[in-house]
């Protein structure tokens, strides 16, 4: 072969090779980049902000009746979708503020990576796909999944914005976050018909809880908020006051076992399970005293932080004996 002929078809073949490897190369992170959008989806749905409402959901849906099993997952898969729904609602109203935020900047529509349409596209297939489950599924539970929505959509959105009314805010975080998903889990059971008392004395203590660390998130909020015209119960009526309302909250709701308990609502050896929660909530009460201290940002971010860690030990704690006490009929 001439040498020349030989050398071009060398130079051909060296070509093909690295096209193809080019190929393989591009699409690899082309996969990657994709895994990494899919990734900031789920981001999006800060499923570590609702834990708590999780909580309620599973509380309600165990400490009158136990729930199909069957059901019982498919409705939770459905109350997942909606309530991640309803963050990723709010990141889209939120976007400009959440910018200006420290500690919400990185949120990703605030930060551009994934634009404020395909965000809420994103936040309305996943109501759809939540209540398509839920009429399937359980179609006596749509209208406490559409009021759900609704309250919540109401805090965020125009003309409402719930959010930047003072009191009003923390209520609808109390109802929304505590009582709502409490009865949602209830009503999986089909046991709405549970005595009144027996229900607001399972239920008050979640909407404290939850009022409570609203107000604390609001404090953390309230720098940006005040400077962008957001009138929270925080900025209205300071940070001071705010610590100091969801401490009391929080405080009445931890103890509150105890209050049932002398009224002989609660039988005293339910009472264990504050002890064993006990230990749990002493890192908690020393973050909350810097908080008290201090109102800052910082420091209600490290409160919320250590809050996660062991509140999601005491949440799996307080889920399991409910249902071992259910079960074993203890």
């Amino acid at each position: 072969m001439h040498p020349l002929r030989f050398f071009g078809s060398h130079v051909h073949n060296t070509k093909i090779y690295i096209y193809q490897n080019l190929k393989v190369l591009r699409s690899v992170i082309s996969s990657k980049l994709e895994r990494l959008r899919m990734f900031q989806y789920f981001r999006a749905c800060r499923v570590d902000s609702w834990l708590g409402w999780v909580f309620s959901f599973g509380l309600g849906s165990v400490l009158f009746d136990l729930t199909p099993f069957e059901r019982g997952v498919i409705v939770f898969i459905a109350f997942s979708l909606v309530t991640a729904s309803v963050f990723v609602l709010n990141q889209y109203f939120d976007r400009e503020v959440d910018r200006k935020n420290k500690v919400k900047s990185c949120l990703p529509v605030a930060s551009g990576r994934i634009t404020p349409r395909k965000a809420l596209i994103f936040s309305l297939s996943l109501s759809i796909l939540g209540l398509t489950l839920v009429f399937i599924v359980d179609l006596h539970l749509s209208p406490l999944f559409l009021v759900y929505l609704g309250l919540w959509t109401a805090y965020s959105a125009p003309p409402f914005k719930l959010k930047a009314v003072p009191v009003a805010d923390f209520i609808v975080s109390g109802l929304g976050a505590g009582l709502l998903p409490f009865f949602m889990g209830l009503g999986v059971t089909h046991n709405l018909s549970a005595g009144v008392s027996s229900i607001i004395l399972g239920v008050t203590p979640l909407i404290l809880i939850h009022s409570g660390c609203h107000i604390i998130q609001a404090v953390g909020d309230y720098e940006v908020d005040s400077k962008t015209g957001i009138n929270t119960s925080a900025v209205r009526y300071g940070k001071k006051k705010g610590v100091i309302v969801a401490g009391f909250m929080l405080f009445t709701a931890f103890f509150s076992p105890f209050v049932y308990s002398a009224f002989g609502l609660l039988s005293y050896k339910h009472l264990l399970l504050f002890f064993v929660l006990l230990p749990l909530s002493i890192p908690v009460a020393m973050r909350y005293a810097d908080v008290l201290r201090k109102p800052s940002t910082r420091n209600v971010v490290n409160l919320q932080k250590i809050a996660r860690k062991y509140g999601t030990i005491a949440i799996a704690v307080v889920w399991a004996y409910t249902l071992f006490v259910k079960i074993a009929g203890f």
